[in-house]
């Protein structure tokens, strides 16, 4: 829309007029401040003389030294202002004159005094001043100043056009531009953005209020809807009285339910089918099962007297031979037919079926937790065809969900047990598998270490006697890189059920503690007897005969063990003990191994296999 004066050119001449004036403005200032210098510098180069020129001066006209006076009066020359010099005797008659082209406008004379002539002057310096340098410089300036000023002006003026435009106007003429209407009648036109939008917004003044009265028109329509609704929920209220004595009927067999057991569950729900039979006034309530298998089973049913029971007739029933209902049941949870000739086309086999036993009405709801079927639950109408009211299926619904609830609950009892059953198999497995070595079947280093201190314990309490054989391969490790890690395990467990069947007491602990070290508790042996257990269990390895080619011992494997029997005085501890083993069997090694070391009888056995 064309505007007859845009805010963009008043807004810019204003600007422009306000940079005039202060350039002005700035224009006195400075010729004021130029002016004020120029009188301070006609007061200063007086001042000036006296202080620099002055006594050198007086000098040198007292030494008669006329080129020391014309150095003096071109150094006085030079100073900012002055434009003629003139030097004059005490007679008043001009001795020597410097000017310049300058014309003078202030003249000053100053006497020429030396010390040695009293009050008498030597003579008198005559300066003749000019302001045309200054004012040339103060002009100058002042030009200088106001072009600096116009580019600054210009350039303020550019970029607040620009800013003006970007910023305000353009997103104000948008503004405007949207909310104007294209169509409206009797406007006037507008002289600025101001002015559009000022119309802009009465219009939207009128619109609103003319908004305002069919609100008030709506309202009052909404006011007489809401006494219908009122007179509606009346007639709802007493319905859902009725409803909410059904829910607490069906909240208190619920309760029952949960608190009875699995024995007791059944019972209850047949009592609970013929309430809520009753209450409904149908001929059938029943509830069906259905297994993982998605087959029905465990029936339940009642009806009313003189009508036959069909529940029997679905057991076992797969409920993928059902074309139509019980797919709409598991899609809609709810399937109520007033007449069977509502089924569609795909339904005639069961519509048939339902017919051959007497139905006349059905509404069936579908038991489900998470998308898994717990079966169904419904009611017949077979003595006469009866449409189902939306309290009677809202009634069907809280019952439905009471046995499904009671379904789950029984579901998970059973699930639990089996669960806890599994568990306890596992844990008994875990454990095995915890305290057992897996190639040997012999105890682990763990088990030992916790058998071992609870033995040495109970040995230094009952001040009984303690022993511990620490066994070692010899070479074993030759063993495996000559005939293999395989050959290697089949040896270890040879040589485990040899340990089991020499240690035949079940106090006796047995365990294989790393590769081919074995360690064996003896609980109430003495040191001499765990010694000679020690030859006895050593020569029985020998003579396993299990052939060791690369041994530099023997040619079959052979052993090397190390015996500690419990001391009080030196083993404070069960590792103290163990270590004493350790050290024997490290002794054993070092004399050749094949051989049994006791610590407490310092014996060494050696037996050339």
């Amino acid at each position: 829309m064309k505007l007859a004066n845009p805010l963009a050119r008043p807004w810019l001449i204003a600007i422009v007029a306000a940079s005039c004036a202060f350039c002005l403005l700035v224009a006195g200032v400075r010729f004021y401040l130029g002016s004020e210098q120029q009188q301070q510098l006609l007061q200063r180069v007086p001042v000036q003389v006296q202080q620099q020129f002055m006594p050198l001066l007086a000098q040198s006209v007292w030494d008669v030294d006329p080129l020391m006076e014309q150095k003096l009066l071109k150094g006085i020359q030079s100073l900012e202002g002055v434009a003629e010099v003139s030097l004059l005797n005490n007679r008043g008659q001009v001795q020597l004159v410097l000017s310049s082209q300058l014309p003078a406008s202030h003249r000053i004379e100053l006497p020429i005094q030396a010390a040695g002539t009293g009050e008498q002057p030597l003579g008198t310096l005559r300066l003749s001043l000019s302001l045309r340098s200054l004012e040339y410089t103060l002009w100058r300036d002042i030009a200088q100043t106001l072009a600096e000023l116009i580019v600054a002006i210009l350039l303020m003026t550019g970029l607040t056009q620009r800013y003006l435009q970007r910023q305000i106007l353009t997103p104000l003429a948008q503004l405007t531009t949207r909310w104007h209407s294209p169509d409206s009648a009797g406007v006037h036109a507008a002289k600025n953005e101001i002015d559009l939008l000022d119309q802009t917004l009465q219009r939207y003044d009128q619109a609103r209020e003319a908004l305002l009265q069919s609100t008030r028109q709506t309202c009052f329509e909404l006011t007489q809807q809401r006494d219908q609704l009122s007179s509606l929920l009346a007639m709802r209220t007493a319905e859902l009285d009725q409803l909410s004595r059904f829910h607490q009927m069906v909240s208190e067999m619920s309760s029952r339910l949960i608190q009875l057991d699995h024995a007791e569950i059944e019972s209850e729900i047949r009592i609970a089918l013929s309430r809520i039979g009753n209450l409904l006034e149908v001929d059938r309530c029943y509830l069906f099962r259905v297994a993982p298998s998605l087959r029905i089973h465990n029936t339940q049913e009642w009806c009313r007297a003189g009508i036959p029971s069909t529940a029997h007739l679905y057991e076992n029933y797969p409920l993928q031979e059902s074309a139509w209902f019980v797919p709409q049941l598991i899609k809609q949870h709810l399937v109520a037919l007033s007449q069977l000739e509502d089924m569609p086309p795909e339904g005639h086999n069961e519509r048939m079926r339902f017919a051959a036993h007497g139905i006349q009405s059905i509404a069936v709801v579908t038991l489900s937790y998470q998308g898994q079927v717990l079966g169904f639950f419904g009611c017949d109408s077979v003595l006469q065809k009866r449409d189902w009211l939306d309290k009677e299926l809202t009634l069907m619904r809280l019952f439905s969900e009471m046995l499904s609830h009671i379904l789950l609950q029984r579901q998970y009892r059973q699930t639990h047990e089996t669960t806890r059953q599994e568990l306890a198999l596992a844990r008994d497995k875990l454990d095995a598998m915890a305290n057992i070595d897996g190639l040997t079947g012999l105890a682990n280093r763990t088990t030992f270490q916790l058998q071992l201190r609870k033995a040495y314990k109970q040995a230094r309490e009952n001040s009984q006697a303690l022993s511990l054989l620490l066994l070692n391969i010899d070479a074993f490790s030759d063993y495996n890189a000559c005939f293999g890690h395989l050959e290697g395990d089949h040896c270890l467990i040879r040589l485990a059920d040899v340990l089991q069947q020499h240690f035949a007491r079940q106090t006796v602990v047995i365990a294989r503690l790393s590769g081919d070290e074995f360690g064996i508790l003896l609980p109430g042996t003495s040191a001499d007897a765990a010694y000679r257990q020690a030859e006895n269990l050593r020569q029985a390895i020998w003579q396993l005969g299990i052939p060791h080619i690369s041994s530099s011992v023997s040619t079959c494997i052979t052993a090397s063990v190390g015996v500690a029997s419990l001391d009080s005085a030196q083993h404070d501890n069960e590792n103290t003990l163990q270590e004493a083993a350790a050290q024997c069997l490290y002794q054993a090694k070092q004399l050749g191994r094949n051989r049994v070391i006791s610590a407490r009888l310092g014996l060494d056995d050696d037996v050339s296999a």
